[in-house]
């Protein structure tokens, strides 16, 4: 979870970085890293649902089973 959490940290520090850099070559490069990050992110929290570690994330309610009560 920790892990998890410093990658998302650093792939919002990339977004900032991203925004303010002018340079198109530095942009190339975050836009690569907060790519590859995502995707570790991911196997994380995969990871942890398969341990039993991290819930479902909430859900919207479904309307239609309400409507139909």
């Amino acid at each position: 979870f920790h892990i998890n959490a410093v990658m998302a940290t650093a792939v919002a520090d990339y977004g900032i970085s991203l925004a303010a850099s002018a340079r198109k070559d530095l942009s190339l490069m975050y836009t690569a890293l907060m790519t590859e990050l995502g995707g570790r992110i991911e196997d994380g929290a995969k990871i942890m649902i398969q341990n039993g570690w991290l819930e479902k994330p909430p859900s919207a309610t479904d309307r239609d089973a309400l409507a139909s009560k």
